[in-house]
């Protein structure tokens, strides 16, 4: 097996705008770099290769145009390059939604930063072994959608709503999945590693561009083994999870320097102990595949039309939507538009495998039940859900997460939460979520 590691810089510039929010930010200065990482993975017959983005989201196009440098420059196919982003929030102006827009000169720094570091992993390949195997990294991410006892769903419950607080509506995966390589001699080289958890510690606050948590796991890991030594990361099916314990007091620190380090070192302590316990092979079969699926996007009725176009200017705040009116009539709006332009969305599907084990990605802020599905369904032990890759379609949950309307209605309370909540960052029907996740076991099971 050729295996290698490298890693090219992507940080945004000062000035750049910062995705992530409703309202405009502009970066201020850097905390720690963000990068594009590529893990690149030969077995004499066939090669494949992982890139972990440090960025809120990738669009599909930035994709195409990194796989059209890599397979040129060293004959790889499109099918068998894979780009996760990291979800941070404090990366580059990658994303479209809510006031944000995508930068086309930052989105084509990307294309080819990210085809650099396949190349220059592939230029940096030697004769390694594989492993692979997980772990649990238990007591750093958590759910962040709620069941009130009245029935109403709501995202990150407020202190005041702790006592309404029956049960969390999601099933939570803490596993911590590693692809790890190392020399004849047994020296750990690198590794993949495979986490669900948002990137919105908060690490970059202030204006400061960062890799968020992500960035004390890479530390952590390199402060073992080495300056060299690589490090992939690919984000799970975090939708609905988060670093912040909506169970826990209020002074519990739910953000900043101390929880970044609580999750990435946590998941940098369980891929160490993953690594040093791993079983190494000198051959695994490596296989990859995509394939795209259409899908149809959310229903903007004449009645929300309305409500929008009267609401362009409106900052009430409805309880349990967390943004102003005009936020949401914006959207709206704009869904339609879009929603005649592309009566259908594609969505890229795509399965890699290494021996036993399957990296099964799409393009979505996937929730935590739909993965699990996958998981099941899948033929590879294990299998490893990446999210927001090689796209982005924006939230996408299990349908019965939907409301029946998002429209605000005096006599009841609004449930749902915002990440379902019509808008270009959930821009799919309900239903979407199993159709993807129907598809994905299919794909990785004709690769076994």
């Amino acid at each position: 097996m050729k295996i290698g590691f490298s890693a090219a810089n992507i940080t945004p510039s000062y000035g750049m705008e910062r995705p992530g929010g409703t309202g405009k930010a502009y970066f201020q200065g850097v905390h720690d770099e963000c990068l594009a990482s590529a893990a690149y993975i030969h077995n004499g017959e066939s090669g494949i290769a992982i890139v972990g983005l440090d960025t809120l989201s990738v669009p599909h196009s930035v994709c195409d145009a990194a796989r059209d440098i890599v397979m040129e420059a060293i004959g790889l196919p499109p099918e068998r390059v894979m780009f996760g982003a990291s979800h941070t929030h404090s990366g580059g102006p990658l994303a479209s939604a809510f006031v944000s827009e995508i930068s086309g000169n930052y989105a084509q720094h990307v294309a080819r930063q990210a085809a650099t570091a396949v190349i220059d992993a592939q230029r940096r390949s030697e004769e390694m072994m594989v492993g692979v195997d997980t772990g649990e990294a238990k007591g750093v991410a958590y759910p962040r959608r709620w069941y009130l006892k009245d029935g109403c769903v709501v995202s990150h419950p407020r202190a005041d709503q702790r006592e309404l607080m029956e049960r969390p509506q999601c099933e939570h995966d803490e596993t911590v999945g590693v692809v790890g390589a190392a020399d004849a001699g047994g020296n750990l080289r690198g590794c993949i590693v495979n986490f669900a958890c948002h990137g919105t510690t908060g690490l970059g606050a202030g204006g400061l561009a960062s890799s968020d948590w992500i960035h004390c796991l890479r530390t952590a890991l390199k402060g073992v083994f080495g300056d060299d030594f690589g490090v992939v990361f690919v984000n799970g099916a975090c939708g609905d999870i988060t670093q912040r314990d909506n169970t826990a007091d209020e002074e519990f620190m739910q953000s900043g320097p101390i929880a970044a380090r609580r999750v990435g070192m946590t998941v940098a302590g369980e891929a160490l102990k993953v690594l040093v316990q791993m079983d190494f092979a000198e051959h695994a079969s490596l296989e990859g595949e995509r394939k795209v699926v259409k899908l149809q996007p959310r229903e903007i009725t004449e009645e929300m039309l309305d409500w929008a176009e009267q609401h362009l200017e409106s900052d009430e705040l409805v309880e349990g939507r967390w943004f102003p009116d005009r936020i949401w009539a914006r959207e709206w709006i704009e869904l339609a538009r879009m929603k005649e332009q592309e009566p259908e969305i594609a969505a890229e599907l795509q399965a890699l495998t290494v021996g036993n084990a399957a990296f099964v990605a799409n393009p979505a802020e996937y929730f935590c039940s739909l993965a699990m599905d996958i998981k099941r369904g899948s033929s590879f032990d294990p299998t490893f859900p990446v999210s927001l890759a090689n796209g982005c379609i924006g939230y996408v949950a299990p349908k019965e997460a939907y409301a029946e309307t998002y429209l605000p209605r005096e006599t009841e309370a609004f449930t749902g939460g915002y990440e379902t909540m019509p808008a270009r960052s959930s821009k799919v029907a309900p239903g979407s979520g199993e159709k993807i996740a129907e598809a994905s076991i299919e794909l990785v099971n004709s690769l076994a």
